[in-house]
């Protein structure tokens, strides 16, 4: 055989053109066997075995899919195998371009040096393109199909090579042992970046994405955050009789409202719904009356700056739905329970009675008219734009424009703010009810300064 290809000109004997078109043929079929296992690389470990299973339980008599279990239940052997087969192939294709180049150099008689660089830079190039690049992202736009047409093709190396491939493994194994531990850790921008993949890729749906994002930012959020403000609090008074008390839960649909007696800051306890069950059969509601203290459960007080993954832990332990928020002085500043703290993972929580509050509505393209209350990070999503910080110490529009403004406004002030032209809609009671939002052209927007004009016309 090497005689044969000797005088063919395959290893460098004299010049033919039978020898070169052998040569340029072995060399051709190295960087197509190049390209194949480099597609087998990021096809196969694109996959998992649980993915494959699934697959299987669809396609029940596929053997290929059998074939692309075994080799993924050993991946160090697999690895193994397509980078043996790989370094292989581009041997063959260097070795080969080195004997093309060495017999052009001998037959045209053009300096070695010049003609060797040529050739280290267009196979240099030829085998990262072709073989490397090109293969690896034609596979992972649809990993699973690579992996089926190229199962049995890998496979037949992973059996034959499977000695030198296993033995490979456990020395590298073994090697592992003796190499620092890398001492990195996973942040949480990483894992939501790691979510991100996962969904561009179908591993992961968009509402798992988004529980995983909610559960990362859970830790970091305060129950100032997320409560209802004092003057949201729907509450019951020691002094209010049985049928005025249905009527509030008949109305606002709620299960547990908070007892005050004389004023909202001293809460004695919380009364549940199914407390009043008994007294339903009363001849008149409206003039029966009932010591709410003795059947109040009691409260759960808690501060403004209580973590949700503390707060979590503490419903668990107290067995209780509702707490408290109390401020610095000892006063009722808010409420929050248990469904607000499980929103911000899984997301709002409806059932067939809840209406949802609309809390924007949108004029024009670029007008829109929200209420005061609602969330700055919800507006953001809304607008599609950036308007908080962790340092801001406020959550609500209405806050931002008390914020901006340092005073009540009234109706007609406006503010700019990041791009954003606020304008006071609707104030009352003294308390911020409705803004008029438009998003400013790009040459109207003054990023660097807010203008605040409080006769109700914008500065320039």
């Amino acid at each position: 055989m090497s005689l044969l290809f000797q005088e063919s000109g395959v290893l460098g004997g004299s010049f033919s053109l039978l020898g070169l078109a052998i040569q340029l043929l072995i060399m051709v079929l190295g960087l197509i066997l190049s390209g194949l296992f480099s597609s087998s690389e990021v096809s196969f470990f694109s996959l998992t075995s649980h993915q494959v299973q699934e697959e299987i339980s669809e396609q029940k008599t596929e053997a290929t899919l059998r074939r692309m279990v075994t080799m993924l239940e050993r991946p160090r052997r697999l690895l193994a195998t397509i980078l043996i087969g790989n370094t292989f192939a581009n041997i063959v294709t260097s070795v080969m371009a080195a004997v093309i180049t060495g017999s052009i150099v001998q037959y045209l008689g053009v300096p070695a040096l010049i003609t060797y660089i040529i050739e280290v830079i267009i196979i240099t190039f030829t085998i990262v393109i072709l073989s490397e690049i090109t293969p690896k992202v034609i596979a992972i736009k649809n990993p699973m199909a690579m992996s089926k047409k190229l199962s049995g093709f890998i496979y037949s190396f992973f059996v034959i090579l499977g000695p030198l491939a296993q033995s490979i493994a456990n020395s590298t194994l073994r090697l592992e042992r003796y190499l620092p531990k890398p001492q990195y850790r996973i942040s949480s921008h990483d894992i939501k970046h790691i979510a991100e993949v996962g969904e561009l890729q179908g591993s992961l749906k968009g509402d798992e994405r988004e529980i995983i994002e909610n559960v990362i930012e859970f830790g970091n959020m305060t129950v100032r955050e997320i409560m209802t403000s004092r003057v949201n609090i729907i509450a019951v008074s020691t002094e209010d009789s049985l049928g005025e008390v249905l009527k509030l839960i008949k109305e606002k649909s709620l299960s547990r409202l908070p007892l005050y007696e004389n004023e909202l800051d001293n809460i004695v306890g919380i009364i549940y719904a199914k407390d009043l069950l008994p007294y339903l059969d009363s001849a008149n509601l409206k003039e029966t009356t009932i010591n709410w203290r003795t059947m109040a459960r009691k409260a759960f007080f808690i501060p403004s700056s209580k973590k949700l993954d503390d707060l979590l832990q503490d419903f668990q332990r107290e067995k209780t739905h509702m707490a408290i928020v109390v401020d610095e002085y000892g006063g009722t500043e808010g409420l929050i329970t248990l469904d607000d703290v499980l929103s911000e993972i899984i997301g709002e929580l409806t059932d067939e009675h809840t209406e949802t509050e609309q809390l924007y509505t949108r004029l024009r393209s670029d007008v829109y008219i929200f209420d005061a209350k609602i969330d700055l990070d919800d507006m953001a999503d809304i607008l599609e734009k950036e308007l908080t910080t962790e340092e801001d110490d406020y959550e609500t529009l209405g806050g931002l424009i008390y914020h901006l403004t340092e005073h009540i406004p009234d109706p007609g002030e406006k503010v700019n703010f990041k791009g954003l032209e606020l304008t006071v809609h609707e104030v009352e009671n003294n308390r911020l009810k409705k803004v008029k939002v438009r998003v400013l052209p790009e040459e109207e927007q003054q990023s660097e300064n807010t203008s605040v004009n409080y006769n109700g016309e914008t500065d320039s």
